[in-house]
Parts: C-alpha cells; sequence; structure tokens
C-alpha cells in the first residue's frame, strides 16, 4: 500500500451563517502591558489547494468558503482584551474595511475550484505589545457544536482558548460544506490611536487558516503482480467500508496553535498506550465506528474509491512496529485468537454497547477503517482446484508513512517493498491524504490457514489486518442472483483421486463432507458412527437433479431440467423414461431411481457411492463416458435448483415474525460446499474450504430500514443483484406501442399488480385484483442452456422477463397465486431504488453503466434506461405534459413508463427515444417482504401493498412534510439547515434526509432565470452570507431527488413545478459532457434535465429527527 499526502490545508474554509444574536466584548484587563487603544487590521487568506472531489466529499471551493468569523487579542499575560464575533450584519466591502473606525469584516469566497477565498478585518481593541491574535470561523455549524455565545460564555483567557473543545453534533462523517477553521498570529503590537480614531496597525503577514477536520481518500486497485506461487488476480469487487475510532470531539486550536512542541498524545480524548482495557469505557463514548457503506467511486475499471472527513486523532502507539506490517497486527490469546474488549457507556440518555479490537502495536484507539470485498482468482497448477473466489476484508490503520512499491509483474510477492514511517498513526487536522491500495491475491490468507494446524507459534501472518473466507473449487464457484435459479453443474470422477489418479488408494471421496454459511448459521454435518448430524444447519435451499442423457448415455452439459418436488429415491430395478415421466406427462431420466431431487446430504452419498461402484465395476456406476480410456472424461451432470434468498420463518428454530426479512436482506452471500474440507485460522477470522463445487447466492437488496428496534416498519420490497439478461431483448412485447392494449397496469406503487395484468395471470381491468393463474407450460422453456431465458419463443420479450425468477415450488404445472413472487418493479419501486442508490451495489444501481461505457460518445452505450410494470401516465390527470400531442397512445399496456437512469428520475414512455430498438434498456425485478396484509405466506390479494418507503402527511396551511426514516440511513444524507451544496445528481448532496418538508406555497419571482442563472444567483447569495435570494428564511432550495419525492407523492393537483440544486453529471457543469444545452433538473409536469426558464420554487428544509 503507498501512502501520499495530496495536499496540506492552509486555507479558509466555508461556515455557517449565525443564528445568534452580535457578542461584543471589551475588557480592561488586569496586569499585561495595554495601553489606551487601537484599531486592529489583519488579512486571512488561502494557500492553494489541489481539487480532490468525490461524491461523499466535496470540492476545493466549497471546502474555503466563510460565513462568519470570532476573534480574540489576547494580550502577554494571556488576558482577553478583546473577543468581536463577526458576522452578516457587520460585513462591508474590502474598500470600506480599509478605512473603517468600527468592528468590520470583508470576504470573497471562491466561486471556482481555480480562485482563492480571501478576505480581511478591522477590530477594535486594547493597544499594546506581544499581543496574539485568534480567529475562529464558521460557528454554530450543523455538523460541529460551537457557536460564539458559547465562546463569549467560556473564553476568558487564553488557556481557556487552548482547552476549548468542539463537538461533533452528528455521527457522520460527510460534512455540508461550513468547516470550522482557526488561525492564529503571535507577538503582534497594537498602536495607541492617541485620540485619533482612523489610525490602523495594519498586519501585513496574512492569517493563514486550518480546517479542523482532516479529509481521507482511499483507492483500491486490482493489481497484476503474480503472488509468490505465481498466481494472478482475476477480479477484486471492493464492496464495503467503515471507519473505526472516529473522534467525537478535539481541541479547537491545532498542536502549534496550542503551544505543545509535541506532533502526538497531545489530543482532547488522549489515552495512555498503556491504559488497561478495564477503562476503556470511559473514553469510548467519544469515539464511534461507521457502518459499513458501499465504495462510491469507480472512475476506471479495476478501481474504486472512497473518501470521507473526521477530526484528527493522533494517538501514541502501544509500541513501536519492528515492520510495517506490524501496524494492524492484533494482540492474540493464548489460544491465538484476536483479542477483544466490550465497552459499554451512555451518551445522550442513550446505552451503548460495542466490541473493540486489541491491537499489539496500535493505540486501540488510533482510527483505522475496515474495507470488505469479494476477490476472483483462476488458479494454475493448484492441486487445491482451478477456481478461487474469496470474502476478503482488510484493516488498515491511518498515518503518515512512505511506501516504495515495486508492482514488476516479473517479481512475486512483497519482498521487493520498502517502507519508513511506519511508526506514525497519525490523522492531523488541515490535511489531505490518499491511501491507494492494490490487492494482488489471498496467499498470504491461505498461508495463515494452513499453518494454523499445529501449535499457536506455528502460525505465518505475513499480512496482519488481512482475513477471509476463501473458497477453492476444482469444477466451479456458481455464484447466483438472490431469486429462484437453475443451473447446470459437474462433478467429474478425477476430481476425487490424489492427482487424478484413479485407484482405490488414491481415492479421497469418503474424506469430503459439505459445509454451509447463511446468516442463520455455518458449519459442517457431525457423525454419530454413520448417522449424519445436521442440526442447527440451514441447508434446505439447495436441490440437484441428474441431467437427461442422450443417445450415448453421456449428460447434457448445458441443458437444465424442470424442477420437481419429487424427492430422490434409489430403486432396486431399472426404471424407464417412461416410468420415471415429468409431471407434465413428458419423459424423465431412466436408471436405477425415480428421477427425483435430491439435497446435499442426498448427493453427497450419492456421489460417494458412484464413485465407489465406478473403482468395482464402472459399468454400474452413475458415471458417463463409463468406456472412455480418457478418465478425466467420466462426470456426473445436474441441474441445481437454488431457492430464492428468502425465509418465512427461521430454518434453526423455526420461529415465525413478521420482520424476520430484516435479518436476511442485505447479507453476505449463502454458500454451500459440496464435496469439500474445510481449515481455519488460529484466530477463527479466515477458513479456506476446498470444494468440487461451490454454490454461493447473492443476498435480496433492500432500501429500506433493516434496524429490528425500528418497529414501525413490518413489510418492504427488495430487489434482485442485477439484471442477467440485459441486452438480451429485442422488444418490450411482440406488438409495439403504437398497439393498443389496456390491460390494467396503471399502479405507480404496486408491481406485483401490474405483473399479473402483464402476464395475464389476472383478468383486464385495473379494478380487478382477482388472480386466475395460468400454466407454466404456456410461457415457460425449461431445457436450455444456462445463460438462456427459460421462455418460449413466443413469450421471450422484456415483458415476461420477471416471470423466469419464479417457480413452479408444488410441480403441478399451474401458476399459482403463491407461487407469484417475483414481478417487473412499478416506476415509484423504481423511484425508490434511485432513492435508496447509496445502500445498493454496483450492480443493482439502476444506472451502473462501466466507466468505459459512460465515457463513450454513442448513446446506445451511456445511456441506460429502466422499463417499469406501469403503463404511461397511469394514475396521473397530468396528461398536458411533453407526450400528450406525441400520436402515441398513453394509457397503453404496451407501451410502459420508463425511467431514465442516467438522468436519475426523468421519465417518459417506453417508445418516446426508442421506437423498436430496446438496446440500453433493462429492468428490476423485486419481491415483497415480510406478512403483506397479515398473511404469513404469498397469497394475500394483488392489490395489496407493502410498506412505502416515504410517508406524506398534508397539513392544512398546504405544507408537506415527507418522513423518510423507513428507508435505511446509509441511503440518506446528513442534517442540514443551511442550503445544500450545488451538486451533481451521483452526490451525497442530492440525498434525503430522515424527514422534510414543503413550504405552504410555491416561492415566485417576476424573474424568470435559467436554471444555470438560478443557481449562480444562489451561489453568490449564499457566499456574501445573504442566505438563498429566493426562499423564505430557514428554507433552501430542494435537490433533484426531493423534488421527485414531492413530485410524485403530493397530491395530483398540486403545483410542484420548481427549480432544484442538483446539476447533470454529463451536462456542461459535469466532467463527462454529453449535452451542452443540458445544465440541470427541474420539475415542469414531469422531472427532467434541462436549462428552462422557472420563476418558480418549492422550497423545503429538513426537520431535526434524534
Amino acid at each position: 500500500m503507498t501512502k501520499k499526502i495530496i495536499h496540506t490545508f492552509l486555507s479558509l474554509a466555508a461556515a455557517l451563517l449565525c443564528l445568534c444574536s452580535c457578542v461584543k466584548e471589551d475588557f480592561a484587563p488586569q496586569g499585561g502591558t495595554t495601553f489606551g487603544e487601537g484599531l486592529l487590521q489583519l488579512n486571512f487568506g488561502p494557500q492553494d489547494n489541489v481539487c480532490v472531489q468525490t461524491r461523499a466529499t466535496l470540492d476545493t471551493k466549497s471546502e474555503s468558503r466563510i460565513f462568519n468569523l470570532y476573534v480574540f487579542v489576547f494580550d502577554a499575560d494571556g488576558n482577553k482584551v478583546s473577543g468581536e464575533y463577526f458576522d452578516t450584519r457587520n460585513l462591508k466591502t474590502q474598500e470600506f474595511v480599509s478605512t473603517a473606525t468600527e468592528d468590520c469584516w470583508w470576504v470573497s469566497n471562491a466561486t471556482t475550484n481555480d480562485g482563492k477565498t480571501t478576505g480581511g478585518l478591522v477590530v477594535k481593541t486594547a493597544a499594546g505589545d506581544g499581543m496574539t491574535v485568534y480567529v475562529l470561523t464558521n460557528l454554530d455549524s450543523d455538523m460541529v457544536k460551537v457557536s460564539s455565545n458559547l465562546l463569549s460564555a467560556t473564553i476568558h483567557n487564553e488557556n481557556d482558548l487552548r482547552k476549548f473543545n468542539a463537538y461533533l453534533n452528528q455521527r457522520i462523517t460527510s460534512r455540508n460544506g461550513y468547516f470550522p477553521m482557526t488561525g492564529k498570529l503571535s507577538g503582534v503590537k497594537v498602536i495607541n490611536n492617541e485620540g485619533s480614531n482612523t489610525v490602523h496597525t495594519v498586519i501585513k503577514e496574512t492569517m493563514l487558516l486550518k480546517r479542523i477536520d482532516a479529509k481521507v481518500r482511499f483507492i483500491f486497485k486490482q493489481g497484476s503482480r503474480p503472488d509468490e506461487n505465481g498466481q494472478v488476480i482475476k477480479k477484486f469487487e471492493a464492496r464495503q467500508w467503515k471507519v473505526v475510532n472516529v473522534p467525537r470531539t478535539s481541541y479547537m486550536l491545532s498542536y502549534d496553535q496550542r503551544g505543545t512542541g509535541a506532533l502526538r498524545g497531545q489530543d482532547f480524548v488522549n489515552v495512555n498506550p498503556d491504559t488497561p482495557e478495564g477503562e476503556y469505557s470511559k473514553y469510548a463514548k467519544d469515539y464511534f465506528e461507521t457502518d459499513f457503506v458501499n465504495f462510491e467511486d469507480f472512475p476506471q475499471t479495476g478501481q474504486s474509491e472512497f473518501s470521507f472527513y473526521m477530526l484528527e486523532n493522533c494517538q501514541v502507539p502501544k509500541k513501536t512496529p519492528l515492520k510495517y506490517q506490524d501496524r494492524s497486527r492484533d494482540l492474540k490469546e493464548n489460544d491465538g485468537k484476536n483479542r477483544k474488549c466490550e465497552v459499554s457507556y451512555s451518551l445522550d440518555g442513550v446505552e451503548y454497547t460495542r466490541t473493540m479490537r486489541e491491537f499489539e502495536y496500535a493505540n486501540d484507539f488510533s482510527t483505522y477503517v475496515v474495507v470488505t470485498g469479494y476477490v476472483e482468482m483462476a488458479l494454475k497448477n493448484d492441486e487445491a482446484g482451478n477456481v478461487l473466489g474469496g470474502d476478503v476484508q482488510y484493516i488498515i490503520h491511518l498515518g503518515d508513512w512512505n511506501a516504495i512499491i515495486n508492482n514488476d509483474t516479473g517479481n512475486q510477492g512483497d519482498g521487493k517493498d520498502s517502507y519508513s514511517a511506519f511508526d506514525n498513526f497519525n490523522t492531523e487536522r488541515n490535511t489531505s491524504y490518499t491511501y491507494t491500495v492494490t490487492v494482488n491475491g489471498v496467499n498470504s490468507i491461505r498461508v495463515e490457514v494452513e499453518t494454523s494446524k499445529g501449535a499457536v507459534s506455528d502460525v505465518i501472518e505475513n499480512q496482519p489486518g488481512a482475513s477471509g473466507q476463501i473458497s477453492i473449487a476444482k469444477e466451479e464457484i456458481a455464484i447466483c442472483d438472490c431469486h429462484y435459479v437453475s443451473k447446470t453443474i459437474s462433478f467429474h470422477l478425477n476430481n476425487f483421486f490424489k492427482h487424478g489418479n484413479i485407484t482405490k488408494e488414491n481415492c479421497i471421496v469418503d474424506e469430503l463432507t459439505w459445509a454451509v454459511k447463511t446468516p442463520f448459521g455455518e458449519g459442517e454435518p457431525s457423525y454419530e458412527g454413520v448417522h449424519e448430524i445436521t442440526t442447527g444447519l440451514d441447508y434446505q435451499w439447495v436441490h440437484f437433479r441428474l441431467n437427461k442423457q442422450d443417445g450415448d448415455g453421456n449428460y447434457f452439459k448445458d441443458k437444465r431440467r424442470k424442477y420437481t418436488p419429487r424427492e430422490f429415491e434409489s430403486s432396486n430395478t431399472f426404471r424407464t423414461a417412461e416410468q420415471n415421466k415429468e409431471d407434465d406427462g413428458t419423459a424423465g431420466l431412466a436408471g436405477y431411481h425415480n428421477d427425483g431431487i435430491m439435497d446435499v446430504r442426498e448427493l453427497c452419498k450419492f456421489i460417494k457411492d458412484e464413485v465407489n461402484k465406478y473403482l468395482v465395476n464402472p459399468a454400474t456406476s452413475a458415471f458417463d463416458h463409463k468406456d472412455a480410456t480418457d478418465l478425466s472424461l467420466p462426470n456426473i451432470c445436474l441441474t441445481v435448483f437454488v431457492d430464492e434468498y428468502y425465509y418465512n420463518l427461521n430454518p434453526v428454530n423455526g420461529q415465525r415474525s413478521s420482520d424476520l426479512w430484516k435479518s436476511f436482506v442485505n447479507k453476505d452471500d449463502r454458500k454451500l460446499h459440496i464435496l469439500c474440507n474445510s481449515e481455519k485460522s488460529k484466530d477463527g477470522e479466515s477458513s479456506s474450504t476446498g470444494s468440487v463445487v461451490t454454490i454461493q447466492q447473492r443476498s435480496i437488496q433492500c432500501v429500506y430500514n433493516t434496524d429490528l428496534s425500528y418497529t414501525a416498519l413490518q413489510t418492504a420490497w427488495g430487489v434482485e443483484n442485477t439484471d442477467e439478461y440485459d441486452g438480451r431483448w429485442d422488444k418490450y412485447w411482440s406488438a409495439q406501442g403504437s398497439t393498443v392494449d389496456k390491460r390494467g397496469n396503471n399502479k405507480a406503487f404496486n408491481g406485483l399488480f401490474n405483473s399479473c395484468k402483464e402476464w395475464e395471470l389476472s383478468p383486464k381491468g385495473a379494478n380487478d385484483n382477482s388472480f386466475s393463474g395460468g400454466n407454466w407450460s404456456k410461457y415457460m422453456n425449461y431445457e436450455v442452456p444456462n445463460d438462456t431465458p427459460q421462455l418460449l419463443d413466443e413469450y421471450a420479450y422484456m415483458r415476461y422477463s420477471c416471470l423466469t425468477r419464479n417457480r413452479d415450488n408444488n410441480g403441478d404445472g399451474k401458476i399459482d397465486r403463491s407461487e407469484v413472487r417475483w414481478y417487473l418493479a412499478s416506476i415509484n419501486q423504481l423511484l425508490g431504488l434511485y432513492v435508496g442508490d447509496g445502500l445498493l451495489n454496483t450492480n443493482t444501481k439502476l444506472y451502473n453503466k462501466s466507466p468505459e461505457d459512460r465515457k463513450s460518445s454513442d448513446s446506445k452505450k451511456w445511456q441506460q434506461h429502466i422499463v417499469s410494470s406501469t403503463c404511461f401516465a397511469a394514475d396521473d390527470p397530468r396528461e398536458s405534459g411533453p407526450y400528450a400531442n406525441s400520436g402515441q397512445e398513453i394509457k397503453n399496456s404496451n407501451n410502459p413508463t420508463m425511467l431514465w437512469a442516467e438522468e436519475g428520475t426523468s421519465t417518459g414512455h417506453f417508445y418516446h427515444n426508442y421506437s423498436g430498438d430496446i438496446q440500453g434498456s433493462a429492468i428490476r425485478c423485486v419481491r415483497n417482504l415480510g406478512y403483506i396484509d397479515g398473511n404469513e405466506d404469498e397469497t394475500y390479494a394483488i392489490d395489496k401493498e407493502p410498506d412505502d418507503y416515504i410517508k406524506v402527511e398534508k397539513r392544512s396551511d398546504g405544507s408537506y412534510v415527507f418522513t423518510c426514516t423507513h428507508l435505511n440511513e446509509q441511503a440518506l444524507r446528513y442534517y442540514t439547515s443551511k442550503e445544500l451544496i450545488f451538486a451533481d445528481e451521483t452526490s451525497q448532496e442530492n440525498r434525503l434526509y430522515k424527514k422534510f418538508e414543503s413550504y405552504p406555497t410555491q416561492s415566485t419571482r417576476s424573474e424568470n432565470p435559467l436554471f444555470k442563472d438560478y443557481n449562480a444567483a444562489v451561489d453568490k447569495s449564499v457566499a456574501e452570507g445573504n442566505g438563498n435570494p429566493y426562499c423564505p428564511e430557514g428554507y433552501r432550495t430542494p435537490n433533484q431527488t426531493e423534488a421527485a419525492i414531492m413530485r410524485y407523492y403530493m397530491d395530483s393537483g398540486e403545483n410542484c413545478q420548481t427549480m432544484t440544486r442538483t446539476y447533470w453529471s454529463f451536462g456542461p457543469f459535469g466532467n463527462n459532457v454529453k449535452n451542452q444545452t443540458k445544465f440541470g433538473f427541474v420539475v415542469s409536469s414531469v422531472v427532467t434535465v434541462n436549462n428552462e426558464n422557472a420563476n418558480k420554487v418549492r422550497c423545503v428544509r429538513d426537520l431535526r429527527v434524534n
């Protein structure tokens, strides 16, 4: 890992406008060298910055603005001789300040990243020698608890200021653009006016202000350097990150401003490295750890990034690391486990308990990040297997060290890398850190596990802080989505023999078992004699069925089978294909069995028996290619049927609960290792499982609040991870949009209702909620290859794609109501996925184009339109929009509503842009979660809906309150009482807060500005400290997401036209311009992107939620 400091912040930062009364303090200190009164004039200004902006952190101009400041002047003895607060009430021009005889200031805030923030002030103070001047900027921030009243009441002398600390008001690592900063000038001589009130003491030296925050950026790259065994990584997928030991408080002044003379160990909360763990609880309340969140930036393929802000943390390590790898080395128990302790504390009336890791070298309160990801490798000449997949985790302590990394692909391992200053664990204020982490493989994890078989002292831990669950398969690691899945898999005979040497002496099949891991537990079966004990194991979500055979008796490798609930049974007599016929009457598979399905226990027994039979007489075995001289050919091919990743009851204890879904959505993949052996590291945090086949299934993704203590929410809906048939369809339906068919799919929120109408499982008509069903054979073609949709040609259209995510569970051939679980998302459900975008993994996001496609000039590559199940303009009387006279039938089921994902929330009808060509369009299949309408199964009426992700209240004065606490907090942003930073649709500034309200009416002005001029005027007014000129005091312009929520959730007769504070990332303000005329987002009759004139804005404000 390499690290460099991109730049050091020595500049001014933006802050909050003052909301309190003006504070003026005059003092007559005792002692000191003061005489009379004088006017002190000084300038402040930034040092040049390097602009590093991501979705979670801001650009240079936003980090450099100043809106208010507090000036302290102390005499040579540290007595306060002046304390003055400056805000918009004494904000003047630069020219006025230069000759002023009263307290005043000026500021010119940067408006571009190339510009500079400059300012100056005049303050009346006592005259004298040896004065010290401090300036604190941006008070009353929503983020940091510092106010003018608080400073006035608590700072009586210089020592008080040195000891003054600031607290975070929110437990977050993002900021709203109001950055508190501090500056200091010493040895100042203030001249006595001697009766003249026009003489200024002008300080020629510009005061440089330091932010109290540090900015941290991580870049993860997929490497290409071979590991010690010559293996090269195939893919690294960065998934999530969190920060641990984020300080809640810090001294307001920096180390040098306080004159400590130290570089570390003098934080406001300083934890002596010798502190016993029993005393950790009294310190723990001043630190927090964030929740895991997804990576946010993907500038190019193979590179993933995240960034955050934090207060400084400069703890002294327990002892000096001997090498770089010691930085995150855990403290070990005698049995090799990593040592941890539990801390408990009370904060703001809430009791907290959390587990802390303990380290051998690092202070246990030093800040570190935890990063998770998934590694894929195609192994060469590795006896363990051919395919490797690993869920990995990396712990990386922050600090300021140097590294020289040798990425020469001809050099293996880390032997050529060199590190220095690796004993530095400091994260200093006013500094921007960039850490580049290159992932080259997982060999260190494998080595740790492999050396854990013996004594603790034998364990080789080459990369402390790295852990993972590594799966190595001889055949494949089958990655499945969260809905019902079927695919073919193979078990070759030679995989059950050492070195592929098929002899009895080399047979290892009886040594192998199976293992499982799900949210409800993990492990492998135990044995009492020959009896297999599976108590407590959740394994009944995968079943297997032997594939059919060709005329030579060899299995079809790529032709799937139809699911049947018939359980597999062996037979002493040979059963014909007719005797084993399918439920629909077609021929089954002949053999000494009933052609049913096996669970993993039965499969493993079956394979073991057939291997042993082959050793005695190949002709009696179920392996094919019985007469082959090439012994790599014999194999058994099956179709694996993976259930949807959903539970109606706890599979281990059988308990039911209406919100059980919160325990398994957004969780790690569940895994089933077939015919395997497993080993674990001594610390228990890493494992290596070698299997013949591993089934790995992604969990349902859900934007809703999954906190089990949040009992107000019991039902929801979730979405699949990816549209696996993206780009496979030529048309939505055989009938073009000009062919009118009104099937009744008019629900904006209920995609299940719409889909049943679209699949003709419910009679036509928007008011008919009955379910008539149908036959699976009408639509489905089961015996097709893995990558082919299981639809008959006449139904192989996008309209029916989500039907393939379901299954005939009871095998009767009829589409029962309880079997329709996955459906095509409605338009408001697609909007919900956009609102919850920050929570979703990369593939699930509505806009998930690769970095290369985003840069393409071909619109079919960079555009991405998501088709909903809602017919266009359904449930919406506002049909006077841009499509009313387009010649298309608006309420036509063959012409559904489509969301333009590259624009976020813009919608249109399906054939508006593409005519008959739908290249670039995709879908999202979703399912309901919980007990809908109180039903514990899936038999509720199709017009019953889960809870909405937004709750709306219309007040009598015309205002609306939107409560967003049903959404997962990871999808929301911070609270702010200020104007949002002008940002693009991908930024945190475009997210919702937990609760917001609209102003009762639109704000209207006589002028009719364009989008770019409107936002330029807002920026200018805010930069001048005057707030938003278009909104009432306390309100602001909505972002795009807030505007879309108002558009879709206000009463249909409501006029919700509005400008927004969100520009388009593909427009002139973005860094990947596709259109020179579409600047940003506005709401007219629809949410769209353009540069329209508008003299109306529906202003909003956040409502704080504890």
